[in-house]
């Protein structure tokens, strides 16, 4: 245990400045904040824009400028994701700036606060509980209780005194001690190991991952159609050689038009877009509401979210703790203890022990830190033992949990603590024991004083609580603290079944699939049961959100699908979670859950109109390629379902609030309505084929005409069904798709190619919207 109020030397300012201008500080690790270049060229330089680019380049060649218009839709969808994205960027820095890690310094025989990335070569760092290690380095002077778990993988503490090394990337769970900086950037010993400094395990995003697949597919594909599409035309033409062909400038245009129609159909151009403009959009509501997203599709994932799991203290509670009294336990020793006795003692273990938690704090305001005994030996609470030891002169004394240090005869002393226990209250015992060995005090301990602390409950806990319930999300509380007073204060915020709770101080890791199932209040759990908990109740196929803010909650943390913490917890924890709440209170949570809903119910259906054309346009061209047919569109006829009935109506529901809670599989969902969608807009069109071919000889255009028609029509059926249950917003969209696609083929013909039809043409074309109203209505009223 370091020496009372010793401060070292440290390095000189000279030194430091040295040290500095050679490169020798500890620089910071790549960010995984893209920088402007990355933002713009990773919206404008992809695959899909470079196809599209290609079939401009085209068009221009051949002077079809009315066909350019896709490239206006495609331009809007990549500014708008790029500016989405810098805004996004720009609320992440403003408040990673405010959770910027520092850490104490001595130089020059002064403690100075600096910055991670200011640290260098040599630097003397005071460590203390809760910090993470930010370098490599050797313990000078003092003694400190590590967990090596993100080098290592193993959770277990090590102790680490005068000489030992500690890692980058550890943290303290107790002790102080000054540590000699041997490495710094990107030479410490976890850089080596891939710069795997945080040990966070990022969220896989099910919609990115999901559309990402799809378009590889699409984008396999959608090259060899569009040159078949091409060759097609070709055969149809009459020449006998392709540079004859291509030698033919009206054959060669016609060529080039029904090739770019087929593949900018296929192109979902804003559907990627949309997917990352709308996480973007995500983050910057969520940093209006203090929220700090440090991984971005950590939203998606909460959004699947159907089990909240979190600490008491700090989060039910407000995390301020104050001293009420204590009651001194008579008959237990041979020693008559008085008040001023007890005040004595404590005061004198609050100083030796130098604890700095929200309970050594509460101790600390109402005993004092008087030095009346002097300590010869310490050790300092840890969530493993749950209690804290000093051995003086006089005596060794613990101070802590009476379950723990009371094992074997806690009966005598339970009904004074259980008394308590049901009112809230926190309750520690100080008790005599024989010495101390192995970090754990040694004979049959003697009870002294009962000390009883109160712990606010937070004023937004039960509406919280409410809202997650509401919202079919399971509560349930981890808390190191007594089960009795876990429950009282978990009933006070309305946690559902607070009446079911458990003590975990005599529970092996035995049957925890049974109790992490049956109870929602777990008491005395260490570090390692919450995350076993944690890894229980995610085997029941549940998606866990784990809340905390101290260092006993880093391994649940960890192991949960997404991890919450404050920002007042300590570094380590706020380095390791997915997001930071910087209001340090968890009421902003629920919004963060609806943000994520939105998310993923709102991509579902915005998914379903990008990939409905998709795979109609497809469909569709294999089949004309089959049946020798021509492709019947030109890029500049798929404006208006591009535009009117999905671009500007999928950004709207995107962005609009959903809260419905996301069931299902993401591809699945998306797929039963995408497939027969598409199977209906083809069905239409062959028909218009098949009436042409048996009854009434219709001209092409006349086939365009009605096939566009048509098929903007079953477009916009698909929008009404996936704008259902309708409000305000919604209606007002679907009418307004409807009249804008009919005021364009109407006062724009010339511009969209709509030709006057016959009245056998007009009546067929009549005859297929009815029908396909009837075939969609039957098919969602039957299967959605």
């Amino acid at each position: 245990m370091a020496k009372q109020n010793y401060i070292p030397f440290g390095l000189d300012l000279e030194t430091v400045n040295e040290q500095y201008a050679q490169g020798k500080y500890n620089q910071k690790r790549e960010s995984n904040i893209r920088t402007n270049w990355q933002i713009i060229s990773g919206n404008v330089f992809t695959y899909f824009n470079m196809i599209l680019s290609l079939i401009e380049i085209l068009l221009i060649m051949i002077q079809s400028y009315t066909n350019l218009w896709f490239m206006v839709v495609a331009l809007i969808n990549t500014s708008i994701a790029i500016v989405q994205e810098f805004r996004a960027r720009a609320m992440i820095q403003s408040l990673s700036l405010i959770t910027e890690n520092t850490i104490m310094v001595v130089r020059q025989g002064l403690f100075v606060e600096v910055a991670v990335d200011k640290v260098v070569l040599g630097d003397l760092i005071s460590y203390s509980a809760g910090k993470q290690v930010v370098t490599d380095g050797n313990i000078e002077f003092g003694e400190l209780t590590v967990n090596e778990s993100n080098i290592t993988g193993e959770s277990k503490s090590i102790v680490k005194t005068a000489g030992d090394s500690l890692y980058s990337g550890s943290f303290v769970i107790s002790g102080k001690a000054f540590v000699k900086v041997s490495a710094v950037g990107k030479d410490n010993y976890i850089d080596t190991l891939q710069r795997q400094a945080k040990t966070l395990s990022k969220p896989q995003s099910v919609i990115v991952n999901t559309l990402g697949s799809i378009l590889k597919v699409i984008g396999i594909i959608i090259i060899p159609l569009g040159l078949m599409t091409f060759f097609n035309v070709y055969q149809k033409s009459g020449y006998d050689y392709l540079p004859d062909f291509i030698a033919d400038p009206a054959s060669f245009e016609l060529g080039v038009r029904k090739m770019a129609g087929s593949m900018v159909a296929m192109v979902p151009s804003g559907l990627v877009l949309l997917t990352t403009g709308t996480f973007a959009v995500s983050v910057v509501k969520l940093a209006r509401k203090k929220t700090l997203v440090q991984e971005l599709y950590s939203i998606e994932t909460l959004a699947r979210v159907d089990t909240l799991c979190l600490d008491k203290t700090g989060t039910i509670t407000d995390g301020t703790m104050s001293v009420q009294g204590f009651e001194i336990q008579s008959g237990f020793s041979d020693k008559e203890y008085q008040e001023e006795d007890i005040y004595n003692l404590i005061a004198s273990m609050n100083h030796a022990l130098e604890d700095n938690n929200q309970t050594a704090k509460a101790l600390k305001a109402f005993f004092g830190e008087t030095v009346t005994h002097t300590a010869k030996k310490t050790v300092p609470f840890q969530s493993k033992n749950k209690y804290s030891l000093v051995s003086f002169k006089e005596g060794t004394y613990a101070i802590g949990a009476p379950e723990i240090i009371y094992r074997g005869q806690y009966s005598a002393i339970k009904p004074a603590v259980s008394e308590h226990a049901k009112e809230g209250k926190r309750v520690l015992l100080l008790a005599e024991v024989d010495g101390i060995r192995n970090d754990k005090f040694t004979g049959k301990a003697r009870a002294v004083a009962l000390i009883l602390i109160n712990d606010t409950v937070r004023e937004s806990a039960s509406k919280t609580i409410r809202d997650f319930t509401d919202q079919g999300v399971t509560v349930k509380v981890i808390s190191g603290d007594n089960a009795l007073t876990v429950s009282e204060v978990a009933r006070r915020a309305g946690v559902p079944n607070a009446d079911k709770y458990i003590s975990m101080d005599t529970i092996k890791n035995k049957n925890l699939a049974d109790i992490a199932r049956e109870y929602t209040i777990f008491g005395r759990v260490t570090p390692e049961q919450k995350k076993a908990l944690i890894e229980e109740i995610q085997k029941e196929d549940h998606k866990v959100c784990m809340i905390g803010d101290g260092v006993n909650d880093i391994l649940a943390l960890k192991q949960a699908n997404v991890s919450v913490s404050m920002a007042s917890g300590t570094d380590a924890t706020r380095n390791i979670s997915h997001m930071v709440l910087m209001d340090n209170d968890f009421e902003t949570l629920p919004s963060v859950v609806r943000e994520g809903r939105q998310i993923v119910c709102n991509l579902e259906k915005v998914s379903v109109l990008y990939l409905t054309k998709t795979l109609y346009t497809i469909l569709l061209t294999f089949i004309l390629l089959m049946t020798s047919r021509i492709y019947p569109f030109e890029p500049i006829q798929m404006f208006v379902i591009e535009t009117f009935i999905v671009g500007i109506p999928t950004l709207v529901l995107a962005l609009e609030p959903n809260n419905r809670m996301f069931k299902g599989k993401f591809f699945l969902n998306i797929m039963k309505n995408v497939v027969p969608g598409a199977l209906f807009i083809i069905a239409n069109l062959l028909a218009v084929y098949l009436f042409s071919d048996a009854f009434y000889g219709l001209v092409d255009a006349e086939i365009s005409t009605i096939g566009i028609i048509a098929a903007t029509f079953a477009y916009w059926l698909i929008l009404v069904n996936a704008s259902k249950p309708f409000n305000k917003m919604r209606l007002i969209m679907v009418i307004f798709a409807f009249l804008s696609a009919g005021i364009a083929f109407t006062f724009f013909r010339g511009l969209f190619q709509i030709t006057t039809l016959s009245l056998p043409a007009v009546l067929y074309m009549m005859l297929l919207m009815e029908t396909t109203y009837i075939g969609m209505k039957f098919y969602h009223n039957r299967f959605s």
